[in-house]
């Protein structure tokens, strides 16, 4: 990239400013900027032009007269001109100034256009020029020219060190009272309606009593404001925008000079003399002008680094952003060696999406900021942490062995499981961390995948624990990529199916329902295991419209499914995944099936687990009580694994309780265990549910479960999902 097409910053401005103010001379001074200027540019010639002539010329011969056309050019002429020695050049001009009195003329062989980065690379340096001169012209008319460039030079100082914007208007006004001797120096900015006190230096004169903001006519200051031009006065008691307060106090003489930024006026600089002698002069106003000006550089300044400060940190807590990082590591990956790594740690962390929705995003916010802290605490000064965004936060340490690594890993995870207090509640999160080497010659890139794999690693065994990347993840991660792609091919054919697995009475066996799972018949691997497809298909997305595809299948079988004698038709079950459930979609997508398929909604039922329904409470309450309304039943997979509350069972509209299949086999090996199956049968006959026990696998089980007046069960005691074509069984 070529140094005009990169954009320019403040910072850059001001250096140029500061090389610049190295020139003891105008003349110098407008020689070395334009010089400058077309290096920056790739420019050959570059003209100075004040009043219709030329001032300062780079790039022509000796020999050679002022080209016309140049001339021109700043008078918005063609700006394609004819150059001696260069033939057809493209020419551009901007204003040196506010004013219009003096345009800078660059022009380069051929006829391509700048760019609009160029130009803006040009009008920058057209103001820094502009700034520069203006102390220049200013020394040589006052006679002060040592104490005005200390003091210019101290305040561009505490603007390149990045001093505070506070801590920089200071100098200024501080400057001000050494420059012109005066007691009282004043910046004000505007401020709703009026201009506040943004700074003020003072000496002899006190500020016992605080100077309210001032509205627009009230002083010189705002009339500089209102006029945006210089206001200077040596009789300050006579004039109208005396303030009351300064006269008391014996002010005498005054000027202001109004403060811009981004060419737009937003305050004023303003110096007051108590001394009955004191006047100022023109060249004094010239010399406000300056500060005014280095006022303007300081303001633009602090908000170009906040803005830069805003790219590279998350404003959330504060840390490092993703591309902060990126960079960090760059520089580690450069200065490996042999016998030293960086090491990259991707953390992601466990059940934050339930404290957002549970407690609120502003409780979300508070949490990521103190998992922050306690992370930060586990570091080196050198070590860098940064969060990537949503729940995900990554830490960068060098020069350190993968033993230490896995220690701070370890203290890392100890310290996200220590409960964290908000909103009045105790909190928990854990989290999962990969971890990657990076070694000298490495792409970063690579190496976040890597750890981000051995992350995802680390969440597939269970979370709360660390893994290290290694190379067979890899081919894992490559595997998964191409099921992704195979998955959304099965979509589009009928490589998808559905078997059904029967939910018996457990006094009578007869059927009373039967649960829709899913299945893939893979062309060249056979049948994929459930436990290997839905949890990608949840991760992706994929879940929905696999979703959709076992309802309308699994609803348009149960419709040909004949009922015993005397006894209805059985109804059928289907899985609800949490994205499922947070699908706006979800409720006419159960409308759309139950009417082209004209099954009775009281035979179907919708089965969610417990923390699918606390995920997101309110959205789950309102679409889950739309489904009932329509007649569909509902069943709570998997009760005693979650949350096990009586309160949500009353919150929702729940018809069945499907009990774990944990705690069916602990109901046969111990005592408690039968007594807790006791207890949550009674549980579903005081709110009239209907008790359906999973994975039944034993007689001595099922022998329990009727004891303890579970009505049905299903399992491989029954039978195993079976195809459509095979059920009902006979």
């Amino acid at each position: 990239m070529g140094a005009a097409s990169g954009s320019w910053s403040t910072s850059q401005l001001v250096e140029f400013l500061a090389l610049l103010a190295e020139e003891t001379d105008e003349t110098a001074a407008m020689r070395a900027a334009v010089e400058r200027v077309l290096e920056a540019l790739d420019a050959a010639v570059g003209l100075l032009v004040a009043g219709g002539r030329m001032v300062t010329a780079v790039g022509l011969g000796p020999d050679t007269e002022p080209v016309d056309d140049l001339l021109a050019v700043a008078r918005g002429g063609p700006d394609l001109v004819d150059v001696p020695g260069l033939g057809k050049c493209r020419a551009a001009t901007v204003r040196l100034d506010g004013a219009g009195a003096a345009h800078l003329v660059v022009a380069r062989a051929g006829a391509d256009h700048f760019s609009a980065d160029e130009m803006l690379l040009l009008r920058g340096m057209a103001w820094v020029l502009h700034l520069a001169l203006r102390p220049l012209r200013t020394l040589g008319e006052l006679n002060q020219r040592q104490r005005v460039l200390d003091e210019v030079g101290r305040v561009q100082h505490a603007i390149a060190q990045r001093a505070a914007l506070p801590e920089a208007l200071d100098t200024v006004t501080e400057s001000l009272l050494g420059i012109f001797g005066t007691e009282l120096s004043v910046l004000y900015l505007a401020d709703g309606d009026g201009l506040g006190i943004a700074s003020v230096s003072a000496t002899v004169i006190t500020t016992q009593s605080p100077m309210p903001t001032l509205k627009l006519e009230a002083s010189i200051g705002a009339t500089a404001y209102q006029l945006d031009a210089p206001v200077r006065t040596n009789d300050y008691p006579a004039q109208p925008y005396a303030v009351p307060q300064l006269v008391e106090r014996g002010a005498r003489a005054a000027m202001a000079a109004p403060v811009h930024e981004n060419g737009a006026v937003v305050g004023s600089l303003v110096v007051v003399s108590f001394r009955a002698d004191h006047t100022f002069t023109e060249a004094d106003e010239r010399t406000l002008l300056t500060f005014a000006d280095q006022v303007s550089v300081a303001m633009s300044d602090a908000r170009t680094l906040a803005t830069a400060q805003h790219a590279f940190r998350d404003p959330v807590t504060g840390l490092p952003n993703r591309m902060a990082f990126l960079q960090r590591l760059e520089r580690a990956v450069s200065r490996a060696t042999a016998g030293s790594r960086a090491y990259v740690l991707f953390l992601d962390l466990d059940r934050f999406k339930l404290v957002n929705d549970t407690l609120g995003h502003a409780a979300g916010d508070e949490l990521l900021r103190e998992i922050g802290r306690r992370l930060r605490g586990c570091l080196r000064s050198e070590d860098c942490l940064a969060r990537f965004g949503g729940d995900e936060f990554a830490v960068l340490v060098e020069d350190t062995s993968a033993e230490t690594v896995r220690q701070l890993a370890t203290r890392l995870l100890a310290e996200l499981a220590t409960p964290y207090r908000l909103s009045g509640e105790d909190v928990r999160v854990g989290g999962s961390i990969g971890i990657a080497a990076a070694t000298r010659g490495a792409h970063t890139g690579d190496v976040l995948r890597e750890a981000d794999t051995a992350m995802y690693r680390a969440k597939q065994a269970g979370g709360d624990r660390l893994v290290m990347f290694e190379p067979s993840m890899h081919a894992s991660l490559v595997k998964r990529v191409s099921l992704e792609a195979d998955l959304r091919r099965a979509l589009e054919g009928d490589e998808l199916f559905a078997v059904f697995q029967p939910i018996v009475s457990l006094d009578t066996g007869e059927l009373y329902s039967a649960e829709a799972l899913a299945r893939w018949r893979h062309p060249t691997r056979g049948v994929v295991a459930p436990l290997e497809f839905i949890p990608l298909a949840e991760e992706t997305g994929l879940i929905v419209p696999v979703g959709r595809r076992m309802l309308a299948e699994a609803c348009a079988q149960a419709v040909r499914w004949p009922g015993a004698p005397g006894r209805p038709a059985p109804s059928v079950s289907v899985n609800l995944s949490a994205r499922q459930l947070h699908d706006p979609d979800l409720v006419a997508d159960v409308r759309r099936v139950l009417d082209a398929t004209g099954l009775d909604p009281e035979r179907l039922v919708l089965e969610i687990t417990e923390s699918t329904i606390m995920s997101d409470r309110a959205n789950a309450e309102e679409r889950l009580r739309r489904i009932r309304a329509i007649g569909v039943r509902l069943a709570i997979d998997d009760f005693g694994t979650g949350y096990s509350s009586l309160s949500y069972l009353r919150m929702f509209p729940v018809d069945i309780l499907k009990i774990d299949r944990s705690f069916v086999e602990g109901g046969v090996a111990s005592r408690q265990g039968e007594a807790f199956l006791r207890t949550i049968t009674r549980l579903t006959e005081a709110l009239s549910l209907t008790a359906v026990a999973e994975g039944v696998e034993t007689a001595e089980q099922a022998r329990v479960l009727r004891e303890v007046g579970c009505g049905f069960g299903q399992g491989y005691l029954f039978a195993r999902p079976m195809p459509a074509t095979e059920f009902p069984p006979a």
